[in-house]
């Protein structure tokens, strides 16, 4: 049982995304659908247990190292990393409400109005 679901708009068409596919969004290395629509990602606090597993699993790396690795983009001008969610119902509210979102929320989370990618 997965302790993450990664959730979009219901109005988005991609069903499914691979691990690494799901990295590249949440870095900001992929910024479209593959139906062309503009991503918008939103991560959670630092110390949340569900940021942890999501990291460890998706990005294979530690909360410290992704929160490194935009500081270096930030710092260098590249980008600025994804807004901060503080609760699974700030992640669902905002992707209810907005057609190219990307978020995760606990396995418990109430998924109403969203829709669950399946993550290969």
């Amino acid at each position: 049982q997965p302790v993450y679901q990664v959730v979009v708009n219901p109005a988005n068409p991609t069903a499914s995304l691979s691990r690494a596919e799901l990295a590249r969004l949440f870095l900001k290395k992929a910024a479209t659908w593959p139906s062309g629509a503009d991503v918008a990602v939103l991560d959670q606090e630092r110390v949340s247990p569900v940021r942890q597993a999501f990291s460890r699993d998706v990005h294979q790396k530690s909360v410290d190292t992704i929160v490194a690795y935009w500081q270096t983009a930030v710092f260098s001008g590249r980008d600025v990393p994804p807004a901060i969610a503080k609760s699974d119902a700030e992640v669902l509210a905002f992707v209810r409400a907005s057609p190219g979102a990307v978020g995760y929320v606990s396995a418990e989370a109430d998924l109403t109005g969203v829709k669950v990618l399946a993550v290969k």
